[in-house]
């Protein structure tokens, strides 16, 4: 669980973890989820329909595995850290996760995005906006935080779920702080486009080192034609790869 939950998506920076039990508020109720000795997934009961969205439980890692398991580095990518799942968060709390990401590291992400917590939960567009960002330390962030609140509070943020792939990828870079990459972030994480690629620096450093990808563009042109409907799951594979190579990537 470990390697779903402290992956660098939204997880990450929402939930917190004492004891081997991962915790957050959801509609004002406390959710724990954990394993036990045996691998078996726990939760708080109530949480059924909510946990199987969030982990994505009807992914099918053995399908997905024979799918992206292309060539000896992604078969070793997926040894390395299998049973890593894609979750799927709210866009909005996804969205400002990836724009507190920009240029950013994962124990200053996760700070960042704490500090925009109310009551366990990501302050909602309306919130923040009558909230004093300049307060929480954001750097340059704030401005686009804001922007992005100004622009969701009359935006249906849930019509761009309904948009084909590529519609999605423009609307979501028309909100402030938003460009390619964290457009795909957010589509992945918070919409469940799986096809979506995100590049960011570890991504784009094994994309060219295994597959002479030449810049952001080329390497998600070449997972399209690699991994097609599962390039968001190889991308999580490749980036623990990545990490794991730094001594990064935990059990």
């Amino acid at each position: 669980m470990r390697r779903t939950m402290e992956s660098g998506q939204p997880p990450h920076f929402t939930w917190n973890c004492a004891n081997g039990r991962y915790s957050r508020m959801v509609g004002g109720e406390k959710l724990e989820l954990w394993q036990d000795s045996k691998g078996r997934l726990h939760f708080t009961e109530g949480f059924d329909e909510y946990v199987h969205g969030f982990l994505r439980l009807d992914d099918d890692l053995v399908e997905i595995y024979s799918q992206i398991a292309t060539d000896d580095a992604m078969r070793a990518a997926i040894k390395s850290c299998r049973g890593l799942r894609v979750t799927k968060s709210d866009p909005w709390e996804a969205l400002v996760c990836f724009v507190c990401s920009v240029n950013n590291n994962i124990p200053r992400i996760r700070k960042m995005v704490q500090s925009l917590m109310h009551e366990g939960e990501i302050m909602r567009p309306v919130e923040m906006l009558s909230e004093d960002l300049g307060k929480k330390r954001l750097g340059y962030r704030e401005k686009y935080l804001g922007g992005c609140a100004e622009k969701a509070v009359d935006y249906d943020l849930g019509r761009i779920g309904a948009m084909d792939y590529g519609e999605a990828r423009l609307a979501l870079q028309e909100f402030p702080g938003v460009g390619p990459k964290v457009a795909d972030c957010v589509l992945l994480f918070g919409y469940g486009f799986l096809e979506a690629f995100p590049v960011d620096v570890w991504v784009a450093r094994q994309m060219k080192r295994l597959y002479c990808a030449k810049n952001a563009a080329d390497a998600r042109a070449i997972a399209g034609r690699k991994w097609g409907d599962y390039a968001g799951y190889a991308q999580q594979y490749l980036f623990h790869a990545a990490r794991a190579g730094a001594g990064r990537c935990e059990a």
